[in-house]
């Protein structure tokens, strides 16, 4: 069964405060093709309880494919918990199939700190001071020498499988290699799991880059025919801002990209003037530019939309996602119900021309 997550944490070691207190940050990505609701828990080990952990923010959440949620989890220990070592990770599953699509996070080791004995105040000679300064600063600088070697940073090779904060561990024919994730800052667009760097952004998606197939856009991108302009856009179901970001070139009421198959179950999945006929396609009312028939709820189409003649007209419904044409009911290609649509939005169609430009390709 193919990877659903990927859960790292940011540090494998706590140290609660002496009010027993404390918070451990995980990263979890969606490694699937799909989104997916996704439900968190803590797994304590022996020695620790349930009731000593709280996770911030909703226990369940919605990540989309190849994105990543930041995790805090936080620690109350009561007062009088004798001083040790507990252990925990963070279990996260597919709340559609929590039993075959889940994953364990690292174990983190918390260390409760013994309460301080009460004593009086006692001044300190300066030279002890200095002394633990230096020994102090030394350590910090061999836990930070040692903390990179774990968890290596953007584009370093991660034969272990373990990243630093914001980083994921991608497989590539070489090994692993630790990539950052949308947002996460970088230089160079090889230490991206988006394929993407804008410097002073971080890692970004590429709208706008000219395409062959689809494995040339990274991501959350597919490769779109645009008027016969292969283009890198949002695939269905990605965060998007404006039509003109979504393969289908349409985001919807819920700023995500519509399915791009010309499929719908109401006008709602549907881009405007398209409506959602009786075969569940987004079609084109009367009066709208056509280019075939099929693109045109009445399944007639002279340069616009018009009421279909009779030697058109089938003598039954049809079934769904087909359409009416010359009598006999026609699947219908999604992809050629989207380029019909494109035509009647422009300024859709302009702003896939400026990502195209901002992308240095051709407009």
């Amino acid at each position: 069964m193919s990877r659903v997550f990927d859960v790292s944490a940011v540090s494998d070691t706590l140290r609660l405060s002496r009010k027993g207190t404390g918070e451990a940050v995980f990263h979890v990505i969606n490694a699937s093709d799909a989104p997916v609701r996704a439900r968190l828990a803590v797994i304590p080990e022996a020695g620790a309880r349930r009731e000593w952990f709280f996770i911030d923010g909703d226990t369940e959440r919605d990540i989309p494919s190849a994105g990543a949620q930041r995790v805090v989890v936080r620690l109350r220990v009561p007062a009088g918990t004798p001083a040790g070592h507990f252990a925990f990770h963070l279990r996260v599953e597919d709340c559609d199939r929590p039993d075959a699509r889940f994953a364990l996070g690292p174990v983190v080791t918390a260390e409760v700190v013994a309460a301080p004995a009460a004593a009086k105040a006692r001044s300190m000679n300066r030279a002890v001071i200095a002394v633990g300064t230096f020994i102090l600063l030394g350590t910090v600088a061999s836990l930070l020498a040692a903390d990179k070697a774990r968890h290596p940073g953007p584009g370093a090779p991660c034969p272990d499988g373990h990243c630093g904060r914001g980083l994921t561990c991608a497989t590539q024919v070489d090994g692993g290699v630790c990539l950052a994730s949308r947002g996460q800052p970088c230089t160079r667009s090889d230490q991206c799991i988006t394929g993407h760097c804008e410097p002073g952004v971080g890692c970004t998606v590429p709208l706008g880059k000219d395409c062959a197939a689809a494995q040339e856009c990274p991501g959350a991108l597919t490769c779109v025919d645009v008027l016969g302009s292969p283009t890198c856009l949002l695939a269905p179901e990605e965060a998007c801002e404006n039509d003109r970001d979504c393969a289908s070139f349409f985001c919807n009421a819920e700023r995500k990209c519509s399915r791009d198959d010309g499929r719908c179950d109401s006008n709602a999945g549907c881009p405007p003037p398209s409506q959602c006929g009786a075969t569940k396609l987004c079609q084109l009312p009367d009066g709208q530019p056509c280019i075939r028939h099929e693109a045109c709820l009445s399944g007639y189409c002279d340069e616009t939309c018009q009421v279909s003649p009779e030697s058109f007209q089938c003598q039954s419904p049809c079934p769904a996602y087909t359409a009416c044409v010359s009598g006999q009911c026609i699947p219908v290609d999604g992809k050629l119900l989207n380029q019909n649509v494109l035509l009647t939005a422009p300024r859709t169609l302009k702003g896939i021309q400026e990502l195209r430009i901002q992308q240095g390709t051709r407009p």
